[in-house]
């Protein structure tokens, strides 16, 4: 009799540098020979997920990562300034980073294994899922942090970064059809925390910004964690992978700790792991 193995599901969840470790969770299923069937990704989530679904393994996404950004310096690089009223970096030259490890002109249809990235539409406040058309183009929007990025216009809406409506696209990869989801959350999770008590969970303290700019980014990531749990209660995820990342991991800043936020996704995978393959054995039985 021929085995049907349920399908694999992995949808990656936005937070910056934090999400690097998207790469040592995929590095970790690679090597137990686990390849998901479908990917949703959202922001960095989007960008990792983009190249895992073009065919890149977990080696080549970490080395085409670290040729990218070997220092702080190599991101300020990488941030094109144009002073506008609706965002301060044009994106052109991560654009163009994204188009050269997926391809300028690939799309959605082209790709090894489909493939749903996440934005939000700045004209109506809705939601968006791009499945078609240009991948770079897919890619480009979900990353787009509002006030910080450009929009990127596509037909009537404004495109803007997916994590401010659904930063862990479980729903997403259920709809595309996967019956066991892992899910990958590289932000932190305030729900272990009690008003008026230590924080169990840490909020994110970069160390090299000001003050203000943890303040904002705090503020966020409590709203973006809300949003989190009450997405996963209605639509619940196999399995929850919380990387070990440390809280001064900046979001924009923290490119150049690639090795660390890695290495912090194959613990958290490794961890997991026969979790995972009792799941799977399971679902086929």
């Amino acid at each position: 009799m021929t085995e049907h193995f349920p399908i694999l599901g992995i949808a990656l969840g936005g937070g910056g540098a934090r999400g690097l470790a998207h790469i040592g969770v995929l590095k970790v299923l690679q090597q137990a020979g686990i390849f998901p069937r479908l990917v949703a990704g959202t922001s960095m989530g989007g960008i990792v997920g983009a190249m895992y679904a073009r065919g890149m393994s977990a080696e080549q996404m970490e080395a085409a990562v670290q040729r990218a950004i070997r220092s702080r310096t190599d991101i300020l690089r990488a941030i094109d300034l144009k002073i506008t009223q609706t965002g301060f970096v044009r994106g052109a030259r991560i654009y163009d980073f994204i188009a050269d490890m997926i391809g300028p002109e690939v799309t959605f249809a082209q790709l090894h294994r489909p493939l749903a990235v996440v934005a939000t539409d700045m004209n109506t406040g809705r939601e968006v899922v791009l499945d078609r058309g240009r991948v770079a183009d897919a890619v480009r929007a979900t990353i787009s942090v509002p006030g910080v990025f450009l929009p990127v216009e596509l037909g009537a809406m404004r495109l803007v970064d997916g994590g401010m409506l659904n930063n862990l696209p479980v729903d997403v990869v259920r709809r595309m059809g996967a019956q066991i989801v892992i899910a990958v959350d590289v932000l932190p999770n305030f729900q272990a925390n009690t008003p008026g008590q230590p924080p169990v969970v840490a909020p994110l303290r970069s160390r090299r910004v000001l003050r203000s700019y943890n303040e904002l980014w705090n503020a966020v990531n409590i709203m973006i964690s809300a949003s989190t749990q009450a997405h996963l209660q209605q639509w619940p995820a196999d399995v929850v992978l919380q990387p070990a990342l440390p809280p001064d991991l900046d979001i924009l800043f923290g490119f150049d700790r690639s090795k660390e936020a890695i290495a912090a996704g194959e613990a958290a995978a490794e961890a997991a792991l026969e979790r995972i393959q009792a799941l799977i054995v399971t679902r086929n039985s």
